[in-house]
């Protein structure tokens, strides 16, 4: 989350990026074969409130230049957020008997807020100060739209969850950034992961 500096991973992405979709879409499509055999499979993506103020660089995925760290962030959580919605179009495309959901935590006083923004240099100042005066959860506050988006009964396809207020609050369904919405950017954008990674979403039975 945010380092000040540009990070890569092992593969040659955008720390950001890599960690937070990336990675994840390619454990997601790999998995979705097994998942496909379970009586009542979900999937859950975890996203961020930060989602709504990011951008697709689809000429720059890895910000590769002019790299801000606040901007990156946000983008790799509002691909996390197009990836899930996607999911959700291919189940109903395909017939798949699979939900796909997404949450986000809102503010919460995790080791993810200090560790991230301090790798390699100062961290952003805006954070810092909005880390003083906004109000935050404990990390198991956190978790609760994570667990709610994993196990509501009434999930719908393609739903989110995440703090009532925006930051803190009980887990309820929240309603999804106008920029997850796109289903032809999310279309995109999945392509473009699978090309990244390597990692080609398994034909439908």
């Amino acid at each position: 989350m945010m380092p000040p500096v540009r990070h890569e991973t092992k593969d040659g992405f955008e720390l950001q990026i890599g960690s937070n979709f990336l990675g994840p879409f390619a454990l997601t499509v790999r998995l979705l074969s097994l998942l496909l055999t379970a009586e009542a499979p979900r999937v859950v993506t975890m996203s961020s409130g930060q989602a709504a103020r990011g951008t697709i660089r689809f000429d720059d995925l890895n910000w590769a230049s002019g790299y801000k760290a606040i901007p990156a962030y946000a983008q790799s959580k509002l691909a996390d957020l197009m990836m899930s919605q996607h999911l959700a179009e291919l189940a109903s495309q395909n017939g798949w008997n699979l939900l796909s959901t997404a949450a986000h935590p809102g503010s919460s006083r995790t080791n993810i807020s200090s560790s991230g923004p301090t790798m390699g240099g100062r961290p952003p100042v805006l954070l810092t100060v909005l880390g003083r005066v906004l109000p935050s959860s404990t990390p198991a506050d956190g978790a609760r739209p994570m667990v709610l988006a994993a196990t509501d009964p009434e999930a719908e396809q393609g739903s989110y969850y995440g703090p009532k207020y925006g930051l803190v609050g009980r887990p309820v369904a929240v309603t999804l950034p106008k920029t997850a919405t796109d289903k032809q950017a999310a279309a995109r954008l999945w392509t473009l992961a699978e090309e990244l990674t390597g990692v080609t979403t398994p034909t439908p039975n």
